[in-house]
């Protein structure tokens, strides 16, 4: 009997990675596991919470938040809309299962919404770039990305995928 594809779910973390001009390494662990993702070899899950976490003004290296233009947020927002990249709505269950991590290991709510989410959809893995999770590692894998595909000569030929970092100020 043949495996079922893995199923991720990707914290905001990944996606701002993704994004980050200076995150050279990891973008390309997460461009690789999106350019499987797309090509149907693994499924990666979000929340539609991701979305609003992932335009929300962030610190830059002079410690000033900077908010996105709408060019860039309809970048974004574009990635989202990937058919192959499965969205979980943060309907009741998610949020009263979020509730439960909150109260039961002292997440903040944005992580608990993130760790509730890849629980109920029964997530092989849970991936992130921070350690934010390690509270809840028993009750789901917890996992930094890692290259799926094995690393090609050629990787620096292949088409990109989603937006650039350089597509940002």
């Amino acid at each position: 009997m043949a495996k079922d594809k893995q199923r991720l779910y990707w914290d905001t973390t990944c996606f701002l990675c993704f994004l980050n001009k200076e995150e050279k390494e990891r973008r390309a662990i997460c461009e690789d596991i999106l350019q499987n993702g797309k090509k149907g070899n693994v499924t990666i899950f979000t929340s539609t919470f991701t979305i609003s976490e992932v335009v929300y003004p962030h610190r830059t290296t002079i410690n000033k938040p900077r908010k996105l233009s709408p060019e860039e947020i309809q970048l974004i927002s574009g990635m989202f809309k990937w058919r192959w990249l499965k969205k979980v709505d943060l309907d009741q269950r998610v949020a009263f299962k979020a509730v439960e991590l909150t109260r039961d290991y002292n997440l903040k709510p944005a992580d608990a919404i993130h760790g509730a989410s890849a629980i109920l959809i029964n997530a092989d893995a849970l991936q992130k770039w921070d350690r934010d999770f390690d509270k809840i590692a028993h009750l789901i894998t917890v996992e930094e990305p890692s290259r799926i595909s094995t690393q090609s000569y050629f990787d620096n030929i292949l088409p990109r995928i989603g937006p650039n970092p350089d597509d940002f100020n």
